[in-house]
């Protein structure tokens, strides 16, 4: 068997309906099947994760591997050590390629050879799900999730957009350099490792034109619970990293005076932020725009309850610690 030039690492847990979307996206690549493989990480799901990536054994030049349930970052860690390719591309499990994505990493990758150089691609919205209020805020306003809008194509990045499942690097900078620390279970394993990485020299390209797509819409109080899982890796990152700017943006700096701001009204601010919510989608569904009045409304209302979440797991994990 060749040796592919690209491994697609996909980690996944308990979703294999969307898996089989991802699975089907990558059978419609330009870059040819002999160059890439796809290694798939069952990190302890309990649906049909494995009959989906049975399906596509034939289809796609596959591997699957199953982990006991340990987190992403050891989840990636199994993937990272099980590939054969010189470049590893990590893709989400909810997120669709379009036909150039692969072709696009690779072409990158051999403008710019050097080992300490990584790849970040552009995720957009599904159709299906871009006009929703939250998931435009989270990714266009708040960038609570992604942070495209200031990035130009080409564009060389430190550390920070080091983002995982939209991010490839080679394989052999990893391996000697460092690789994800498995205490992140979910939020800020990539940026970590990005981090360290970056005592070494890595740098970030954008191309804008390595198309991936998210066809998962999260609900108002799944990403409240995400920001305050996001919180609690924030401050582990901060204990394991004591520098100013790694303490800025785990958002440790003031974290007592800002929490005592909103303590006592954060069960409040998070459900007026959902009544908020509510209201722009039951408009949408009725058939309604969203007035730019009532759209900042939502939007004030979200940056209020999210950056209050985060804060939350961020508190909760110290008074654990």
């Amino acid at each position: 068997m060749a040796v592919p030039l690209l491994s697609v690492v996909i980690c996944t847990y308990n979703r294999a309906s969307l898996l089989a979307q991802v699975l089907e996206s990558l059978c419609e690549q330009t870059l040819p099947a002999e160059r890439f493989e796809v290694v798939i990480i069952n990190d302890g799901s309990t649906d049909d994760t494995k009959a989906v990536a049975d399906a596509y054994a034939k289809k796609l030049p596959l591997r699957y591997l199953y982990q006991r349930n340990a987190g992403l970052a050891s989840a990636k860690n199994h993937g990272l050590f099980a590939s054969r390719g010189d470049l590893v591309f990590f893709l989400d499990d909810d997120d669709i390629a379009s036909e150039i994505l692969l072709e696009e990493h690779v072409k990158t990758h051999l403008k710019f050879p050097a080992e300490h150089y990584a790849v970040l691609g552009y995720t957009a919205l599904d159709p299906e799900i871009s006009e929703n209020p939250l998931m435009h805020f989270v990714t266009e306003v708040g960038s609570f999730l992604f942070s495209y809008p200031s990035l130009k194509h080409g564009d060389i990045l430190d550390y920070s957009y080091f983002w995982g499942g939209r991010s490839s690097c080679k394989r052999s900078f990893l391996l000697e350099h460092g690789v994800f620390n498995p205490v992140f279970r979910f939020g800020a394993e990539d940026l970590e490792l990005g981090y360290r990485l970056s005592k070494h020299g890595l740098r970030v390209i954008y191309n804008k034109n390595a198309v991936s797509i998210m066809v998962r819409k999260i609900s108002f109080d799944a990403f409240c619970h995400r920001l305050e899982r996001q919180g609690s890796s924030n401050y582990v990152m901060s204990r394991l990293h004591p520098e100013p700017e790694i303490q800025r943006w785990a958002e440790i700096i003031d974290l007592d005076k800002n929490w005592a701001m909103i303590n006592r009204h954060y069960d409040a601010i998070v459900r007026s932020a959902r009544h908020l919510d509510s209201i722009a989608n039951l408009k949408l569904a009725a058939g309604f725009d969203l007035d730019d009045e009532t759209r900042n409304l939502v939007y004030r209302g979200y940056w209020a309850a999210f950056k209050a979440c985060k804060l939350k797991g961020i508190v909760n994990k110290r008074n654990l610690a």
